[in-house]
């Protein structure tokens, strides 16, 4: 299996305080710009691009590229974020094959992610699931289930990198919610939350790692060790509720290949749960198909899906190494179009922008009307790139404000959403 490098919200604050280079300080020369106009999502990818870039000093290159898919994620342009993504992982390239596994499609049916998880998460008290913290489509799955797992119980939404101590009494999410939450499906993904009744939960340690030991990995295992501290704590109030867990990457792996113990492996230790684990970051489009899964790959080449799902071999859902399950993602990059995900499953409608007359470059963003002006997570937005110029919003009323290259306002537009 191919494994790819994750970004993490933990690496991101490591490097804000031990980087020197420009390239190194990328995330801090962006945050310190959104920090001073949160509502404008171009002004920081605008100063990293301006980053001279040294190509021999890998920890500066990694550092910048992961800060370019990032604000590319937070504009919801999946070409560029894949770009930079994959950039990443160039040596692997040339050397990497695209491999097809017929079997793996003969010996499983398919059935839509969604339906299973929700099905299967009734039989568990808790539930974990993990994003990619640069592809935006892992929020949209979790969007399209949030109001069946309330049907199935669960209260309690815990997510990492909420940093909002305030989100359960305020009216909608906003800047101060997260650093990814900056990303407007995640806003959504919030939003949503309260309407349907959840109780959000922030579960990332406060307490900076004690440097105990050499080992590379002791302040991971320090830090998902308290993670899961703080989830037991919820439960420890409310024994008997039923509680979604929201993670990135690994946190959720109920194993381990080195001595990096999971976050899931010790809150089975420390609660006596056994989590529902379901893993969404292995099975996804790159944009180099060399990088791909061979399940992936074939799975989309031979059976052309068109929504997530879960491969069954029997009643049994077939599953990467330290999860449950492992959902198996459709193609979404596709050329000049906005991906049919972003209707959240048809939760979201599509409004067309062609008689704005818009120009390359220009951004689109679609605000509630509600949500008081300078500290907003759009609903949607757009940079204009000579696609298919159509947002997808949920019912409700919205302030639509076109802004140009650098994210300066040029006009506004109050619009319906029927």
């Amino acid at each position: 299996m191919k494994y790819l490098l994750p970004i993490s919200f933990f690496l991101i604050i490591s490097t804000l305080s031990i980087a020197q280079t420009p390239a190194q300080n990328s995330f801090k020369i962006a945050i310190d710009i959104m920090d001073k106009q949160p509502e404008n999502y171009l002004a920081p990818l605008n100063a990293i691009k301006k980053i001279k870039i040294d190509t021999a000093e890998k920890r500066g290159l990694n550092t910048w590229l992961q800060a370019m898919m990032t604000y590319y994620s937070f504009l919801e342009d999946y070409p560029h974020l894949l770009f930079y993504s994959d950039y990443r992982f160039k040596d692997q390239i040339n050397t990497e094959k695209v491999v097809y596994d017929t079997a793996f499609v003969r010996q499983h049916t398919l059935i839509n992610a969604s339906d299973y998880i929700t099905t299967r998460a009734k039989l568990s008290q808790v539930t974990m699931i993990n994003e990619a913290h640069h592809l935006p489509y892992h929020r949209a799955l979790m969007l399209s289930m949030l109001k069946r797992f309330y049907d199935g119980g669960y209260r309690y939404l815990a997510i990492e990198a909420l940093e909002d101590s305030l989100i359960n009494r305020k009216k909608y999410p906003d800047y101060d919610a997260g650093y990814y939450i900056h990303e407007p499906l995640f806003g959504e993904l919030l939003r949503q939350a309260k309407k349907i009744g959840f109780i959000m939960i922030s579960y990332d340690p406060e307490e900076d790692c004690d440097q105990k030991s050499e080992d590379p990995n002791y302040c991971n295992r320090f830090r998902d060790s308290l993670m899961a501290v703080n989830l037991v704590r919820v439960l420890n109030k409310d024994p008997k509720a039923k509680m979604l867990v929201y993670a990135g990457y690994d946190h959720i792996h109920e194993g381990s290949v080195n001595s990096w113990k999971k976050m899931a492996q010790y809150f089975k230790e420390f609660s006596g749960i056994d989590p529902f684990t379901v893993d969404l970051t292995q099975q996804v489009q790159h944009l180099y198909p060399q990088l791909e899964e061979k399940e992936f790959i074939s799975i989309n080449k031979f059976k052309h899906i068109q929504q997530p799902v879960i491969a069954l071999r029997g009643n049994k859902a077939w599953h990467g190494k330290y999860v449950d399950a492992t959902v198996i993602f459709p193609i979404y990059n596709i050329k000049n179009k906005r991906s049919t995900l972003l209707s959240i499953a048809g939760l979201r409608k599509p409004y067309n922008l062609s008689i704005f007359q818009l120009k390359p470059n220009q951004l689109v963003q679609a605000f509630y009307s509600y949500e008081k002006p300078g500290n907003r997570i759009p609903a949607d937005q757009l940079l204009i790139n000579n696609g298919n110029n159509v947002l997808f919003l949920f019912k409700g009323k919205y302030v639509l404000e076109i802004k140009n290259s650098k994210g300066m306002l040029i006009k506004r537009r109050r619009v319906i959403i029927n």
